[in-house]
């Protein structure tokens, strides 16, 4: 098979990069300015020349050190003019404006008391103006039903402040721009864990938050093990475990069951209003075995909770309940707590910079205050134009296979500009944190102290196309991986070439680096292999984490690539546009890649699109590999979502996060018939610390058409989808569509306001909040 080379065209205008959805929808609904009455005010070009101009002021802080204003203004410029970088969207919108915030995401951590949790909704609603999302962690607060002291009244418990931090946010549009997004994690050993991990089984409730529950090692190994573990008091700092309260025992056990919703229970004299049992766990599936039985059947002669006594829960208890809700919907996810601290800059004992929870979309463990810089490389244009398929290399290649990988991408990548491309967007980045205006002292402040940058990618499934290579493979893999040691070393150098002209992060001092022979392995890892032995003196960084991998959901529109390290969902799908145009409820969308790859080796590209087209109404399209227009070798290459097992979907997570200084937004996608135990199975392979790699830092699944709204299928049958019925057309699928006649935008713009439903789509498809 020749594969097509996407090469960098030089000379072309900005305009000619960008598809006509780009031009004519996603870049005038929510990134060119306008006036007063709403006319656009700015061409494209413009956008990136405002943007590459307001982050470049920051050199003029530093006098003669590095760039000068001029230099860095004209590489930014550059950049992101031929699309080998793309800003996060913050940075987009509000870059030269009078907003100026350019940072995508936040943490803000509620304490247990009434002034301090208004006090973050309302810093809450500030970022979500400015254009940012929110993750909170909820484990501060104390579980329902605990005694306060102060006013001798109970606690209504974490779950119920979600739901005024999730109202805040549906009021508050983020910087005009969309709606807001936040992340909600709780520790595994909260007393309110059970509440929390079925509070989003209904679609609708708490709308606006992704959630995960923060898994710790204890119970990691308590599950493991079929063992019981400890839930500890909050208001201890987690040191003491916690007494059963009456909330508790009426919560969790059985007895309860069959009571009526606010019944009189003589025996205690009192109002059950809450109980598992009877109120959330029927439908909840567990795993028995290789089997699958009812939550009631396998657990209910566990629970009967004594008040005073220490709690303790089956670890598999509450394992099965995240388990079946993240088959069921997706939610919630999995923040591994204990690694990301261990993984974390700064020392265990370091309590000042703990990280509590994540970003939205669970990429950027933060300590509170601190904020997501999000850039990303796209790597489908880093690429030689020489460069052989993987395989083609193989073949004349006579050296060992892991050495083969490393030579094999100094040959396919255009080294050149990878490295200058890395450099200036590690470079963008230290400036945005410059030039952001944040919405509060306190994020000023901490992001001053530790200047964390996040470059990503974008395009890396594009890129292993180029190659030849399939992303479920093992080479796939090594691959990306190499390439991501390579990013995470270069924005590493690039950092300490900062540092060494504008001075190390505030609290460096008091971070791993330095001291790095006392942090061997991680020196290693987050230098992208160097000997920490080498600087026993310390190691200057200007940023205490240069790399992250974000999910680029409009970004890699923008680039017409493939979205951060997802493979291709399909190389083609359904697309629900509703009954107003062409007379179809839905349209073929083909995969832009394949297309161009079909052209370049003289295979007739009407004729495989008709036979998939007949495939998928006959509901039996199943990838590349089945249709019998396009040659053997093609299946083996253009392998995406639907053809990929979960467990190849987890490695490649594993694979990539040892060369990743924070985390990785990453979704396990199944199928719909998926398991329990494939869920189960999916979970456990990220969390390990025996498989290659290293453990996820998160971890999210999400079965096909386990959601109502899901905007991609391969099946004609979009109920079994997930899809409703009637839907008005989708702009965000719009957007995805190369085929577009004028008319036909004309149509679908005069049907619905594209601003407004990019807002509504954009925070409920999939994770993509960034």
């Amino acid at each position: 098979m020749k594969t097509s080379i996407l090469s960098i065209d030089e000379n072309a205008e900005v305009e000619e990069r960008l598809t006509d959805n780009v031009i004519n929808n996603i870049l005038p609904a929510r990134y060119l300015r306008k006036d007063a009455n709403g006319n656009i005010k700015e061409t494209p070009e413009e956008l990136f020349e405002r943007v590459a101009e307001n982050v470049a002021q920051a050199e003029a802080v530093y006098d003669d050190a590095g760039w000068s204003v001029e230099e860095a203004e004209e590489r930014f410029n550059k950049a992101i003019k031929e699309l080998r970088l793309m800003p996060n969207s913050p940075t987009l919108f509000n870059a030269g404006t009078d907003m100026n915030q350019l940072s995508a995401c936040f943490v803000q951590e509620p304490r247990d008391s009434m002034e301090d949790i208004f006090e973050t909704a309302k810093f809450a609603a500030l970022i979500f103006q400015s254009g940012g999302g929110v993750g909170y962690p909820f484990h501060h607060l104390r579980p329902k039903g605990h005694y306060i002291s102060s006013t001798g009244g109970v606690s209504s418990g974490p779950v119920s402040f979600m739901e005024v931090f999730d109202e805040t946010c549906n009021q508050v549009e983020q910087g005009g721009k969309r709606r807001g997004a936040q992340m909600g994690i709780l520790r595994v050993d909260h007393p309110d864990v059970g509440r929390f991990a079925v509070a989003k089984r209904t679609e609708g409730e708490l709308d606006n938050f992704n959630i995960s529950v923060g898994v710790t090692d204890e119970f990691i190994e308590a599950v493991q093990n079929g063992e019981s573990y400890t839930l500890y008091d909050p208001t201890t700092d987690y040191e003491e475990p916690y007494e059963v309260t009456e909330a508790v025992a009426d919560f969790y056990n059985y007895e309860y069951k069959d009571n009526p919703e606010n019944a009189f229970d003589p025996r205690e004299g009192k109002t059950v209003d809450e109980n598992l049992w009877r109120d959330h766990a029927d439908g909840i599936k567990a795993r028995l075995n290789a089997t699958e039985t009812t939550l009631e059947d396998k657990w209910a002669g566990e629970f009967s909770l004594e008040q005073g006594e220490s709690l303790e829960l089956p670890a598999g208890f509450i394992w099965d309940l995240m388990v079946d809700g993240a088959h069921l919907n997706g939610e919630p996810g999995i923040f591994y707590y204990d690694w990301s601290q261990q993984d974390h800059t700064y020392p265990l004992e370091d309590d000042e910079h703990q990280i509590e929870a994540t970003n939205p979309c669970a990429e950027q463990p933060l300590s509170e205050h601190e904020a997501c810089n999000l850039m990303h490389v796209n790597l489908s244009l880093m690429v030689d134009n020489e460069a052989p398929t993987f395989e083609e290399y193989l073949e004349g290649a006579e050296i060992q296979y892991r050495d083969a990988v490393e030579a094999y991408v100094d040959e396919a990548i255009d080294t050149e500009t990878f490295e200058e491309t890395i450099e200036t967007g590690t470079r963008f980045l230290e400036n945005v944190v410059e030039q952001s205006d944040f919405p509060l002292d306190e994020i000023e402040n901490k992001v001053a102290e530790m200047r964390k940058i996040g470059l990503g990618i974008m395009g890396m499934a594009q890129m292993l196309y180029q190659m030849g290579v399939a992303y479920d493979s093992t080479e796939g893999r090594d691959i990306s991986a190499e390439i991501m040691r390579r990013i995470n070393r270069q924005s590493t150098l690039e950092s300490q070439r900062l540092a060494y002209e504008r001075g190390t992060f505030d609290s460096w001092e008091n971070s791993k680096w330095a001291n790095p022979t006392e942090y061997e392995d991680w020196f290693y890892r987050h230098t992208g292999g160097m000997e920490a032995a080498n600087y026993s003196n310390g190691f200057p960084l200007r940023n205490h984490n240069t790399t992250t991998i974000a999910p680029t959901g409009t970004t890699s529109m923008i680039g017409d690539t493939s979205g951060g390290c997802e493979p291709v969902y399909s190389v083609c799908y359904y697309k629900n546009v509703g009954d107003d145009i062409q007379g179809d409820d839905f349209l073929v969308e083909f995969d832009s890649y394949f297309i161009k790859t079909l052209e370049a080796n003289d295979i007739d590209v009407e004729a495989v699109k008709e036979e998939a087209e007949t495939q998928m109404e006959n509901d039996e399209f199943d990838g590349v590999a089945g249709l019998d227009t396009v040659p053997d070798e093609f299946g083996d290459v253009f392998v995406t979502t639907e053809q990929i097992s979960p467990e190849a979907h987890t490695l490649m997570q594993r694979r990539l996060q040892p060369h990743v200084d924070s985390g990785i937004s990453k979704t396990i996608n199944l199928p719909a018939d998926a398991t329990l135990n494939d869920v189960q199975d999916a979970y456990m392979l990220a969390l390990s610390h025996d498989q290659p790699g290293k453990p996820a830092k998160g971890i999210t699944v999400y079965r096909d058409g386990s959601r109502d709204e899901q905007v991609k299928s391969t099946t004609a049958d979009m109920d079994e989808a997930g899809s409703e019925e009637d839907e008005i057309p989708d702009p965000i699928e719009l957007y995805q569509s190369d085929d577009w006649s004028d008319e036909e935008v004309k149509e679908f713009l005069d049907a619905v306001d594209v601003e407004a439903e990019v807002e509504e789509v954009e925070t409920k498809v999939t994770l993509n909040a960034e």
